[in-house]
């Protein structure tokens, strides 16, 4: 059996070596189960980080719930693990678990430092993606034709044609091959921490936020998802996070993040202090809403149904915002 850190060591770790290179972290989510364990910025860099003792921890709908909070803050996703079930995770390699990014600690901390990654693990073996320009001028400098670089590297003249397009990877072998008839690197890295703005695009908001099992809370998400939904926002609940909902306006620069606070919430207090952290991290703006709020709301906009209701516009909740 593989031996492993244990996860509490392996989240220490993970959040000194992105400090070292220079992230702002947040807080550890801890006052309730949750999809991710902290928020790291390094300018225009927004992660959201998921450490798991196992890879196989991780479930679907973790995964979901942070691919979607991620987008929605034009962040990147990534879980860190060294171990699937028993087997080891290789350093320098990208997994994949129910399509989100998985690196062991010691490639995310290289990532942290600039040093990304070369080669993706998948069902069918590890490939890298090729610098299809610096073969084909290589190529040209040698004097080789397709067929003949194809014939030298040991794969076929349409494999090689697709590694000089960038259509097809690589596997680790061919790679290794070319490089070496060619004299020169031909592996392209790979930025697993750049979000594509477009995913926004894709995201469906929540119809209903019934299913987040927080009765307490139910009705005021119910009437933030119709408000925010008729001022132009994308609502989205969050049942797996310090937060309860998470918006963004499509045509502005508006992000928040917002709590529902509840009489029996025993952990309420945590749970703000986390939200304020995460905010700062995220470039998002924070509500809080409920009864009444925690013994410090941590200079949190805080807003009753009655007071939410009153709100006429986008312009308006903006303002009263933080």
């Amino acid at each position: 059996m593989v031996k492993s850190v244990e996860r509490a060591e392996a989240l220490d770790f993970a959040k000194v070596a992105l400090r070292n290179a220079g992230f702002v972290v947040s807080r550890t989510c801890a006052s309730r189960t949750s999809c991710f364990d902290f928020a790291a910025r390094k300018g225009e860099t927004l992660v959201f980080v998921k450490v798991a003792h196992n890879i196989r921890d991780v479930s679907r709908s973790d995964a979901d719930e942070l691919r979607t909070v991620a987008v929605c803050f034009n962040g990147s996703l990534l879980i860190v693990s060294d171990v699937n079930g028993e087997e080891a995770l290789s350093n320098d390699t990208i997994y994949s678990r129910y399509s989100a990014h998985v690196v062991t600690s010691k490639t995310l901390e290289d990532i942290a430092h600039g040093t990304h990654p070369l080669i993706e693990a998948t069902p069918g073996g590890f490939f890298v993606r090729t610098d299809g320009g610096r073969i084909r001028e290589r190529r040209h400098e040698l004097g080789l034709s397709i067929g003949k670089l194809a014939s030298m590297v040991g794969v076929s003249r349409r494999a090689l044609y697709g590694y000089e397009r960038e259509m097809t990877r690589a596997s680790v072998a061919a790679a290794y091959q070319l490089a070496e008839t060619l004299g020169v690197p031909i592996a392209k890295s790979i930025n697993i921490l750049e979000a594509n703005p477009n995913n926004q695009d894709a995201l469906e908001p929540n119809s209903h936020p019934d299913n987040l099992g927080n009765n307490d809370g139910n009705r005021f998400l119910n009437y933030v998802f119709e408000k925010f939904s008729k001022f132009g926002l994308k609502v989205f609940a969050s049942n797996r996070s310090p937060f309860d909902f998470v918006a963004f306006c499509p045509d502005t620069k508006l992000r928040l993040i917002g709590g529902i606070l509840s009489e029996n919430d025993g952990h309420a207090d945590d749970r703000v202090e986390e939200i304020s952290s995460l905010g700062k991290v995220m470039g998002a703006k924070l509500v809080l809403l409920g009864n009444g709020g925690s013994s410090d709301n941590h200079g949190i906009a805080f807003l009753s149904y009655d007071e939410l209701e009153k709100i006429p516009d986008r312009q308006k909740l903006d303002s009263l915002l933080r």
